[in-house]
């Protein structure tokens, strides 16, 4: 009987670390190396970060920017490992681990895929289009790894070496410090006798890049279930949340509340509702004055949330 019980639970256990840990490292390794290898590369920017510095040391040296990868990333494991955390150093390296070996693959592949203008007649038209696309695929990237295991390895890991030691300097911070290096230096190793102007190319597609990562990322951690909460505070209450419903159709839950100036109690309404209706619930609360709302935004809603 122990047995039978026992193979069901180590079917789940299995599933949950397939689905947590093995698939994101295959997820962001795959699809970090086909943003590089297709789009930013072959258009000659650097998108920041460890990414970014090996891209500009294949453009300068001419390996495979795959071994740059993978000499970077290895003492940066080591780091982490033992300076910050081992699940975070082991799935984060594993995952550069699978982006260089596939970078370096995908070179031996004949006639594999890369986005560039050929002719040379519109670069720069390609390259933004290549920045727009690369960044896509490196937030998606980013964002599965930091819902994996909190950290994407990379120059996160000595910002967050350097925030142990000097709280003051924040991650996020160091980490843009640290990428905005790659991005000026890309300014250097691009370097073209044309003129000022082609030189700056490679540092605004790489910005362009960095936003576009930035954004993929926000939307992939902060959910597509985008909603608003508004918090309506009125003697109407049920009028107000009858019209919610009928015109959002959307639920209300009513509380009560006391005014600490006043020291009075007063209904609260809150909802949820849809970017799209923000409009319509205010028109609805102008209809009744001396009603006070405001609302916020918030992600990941669970529940029934439509009726």
């Amino acid at each position: 009987m122990e047995s039978t019980d026992q193979q069901p639970k180590e079917r789940i256990k299995f599933t949950q670390i397939l689905l947590s840990f093995v698939l994101p490292v295959l997820i962001s390794g795959i699809v970090r190396a086909l943003g590089i290898y297709i789009f930013v590369s072959p258009n000659h920017f650097a998108p920041g970060g460890i990414n970014g510095a090996a891209v500009l040391l294949e453009y300068a040296i001419g390996w495979n920017s795959g071994w740059f990868l993978l000499m970077l990333n290895v003492p940066l494991f080591f780091l982490a490992f033992f300076l910050l955390g081992k699940k975070e150093a082991i799935l984060s390296t594993l995952s550069m681990l699978l982006t260089s070996g596939l970078l370096i693959v995908f070179d031996h592949i004949p006639n594999f895929p890369k986005f560039f203008d050929p002719v040379g007649n519109e670069p720069v038209a390609y390259g933004l289009l290549g920045a727009v696309a690369g960044g896509i695929f490196l937030g998606i990237a980013l964002a599965v790894m930091l819902r994996c295991c909190g950290t994407a390895g990379g120059t996160a890991i000595p910002a967050s070496i350097v925030n142990k030691k000097w709280k003051f300097l924040s991650v996020s911070w160091m980490t843009s410090l640290l990428d905005a290096v790659v991005v000026f230096a890309s300014f250097f190793v691009y370097y073209s006798p044309a003129g000022f102007a082609v030189n700056l190319t490679p540092v605004l597609l790489a910005l362009v890049s960095l936003f576009v990562t930035s954004k993929t990322c926000d939307v992939i951690i902060d959910g597509f279930k985008v909603a608003y909460k508004f918090e309506i505070i009125t003697t109407h209450p049920e009028e107000i949340a009858r019209e919610i419903m009928e015109r959002t159709h959307h639920g209300a839950t009513m509380m009560r509340a006391t005014g600490m100036y006043s020291h009075e109690e007063h209904d609260v309404l809150v909802c949820i509702i849809r970017k799209r209706q923000i409009a319509e619930v205010q028109r609805i609360i102008k209809s009744y004055p001396g009603t006070f709302a405001f609302f916020t935004p918030t992600s990941e809603v669970y529940g029934k949330f439509l009726k």
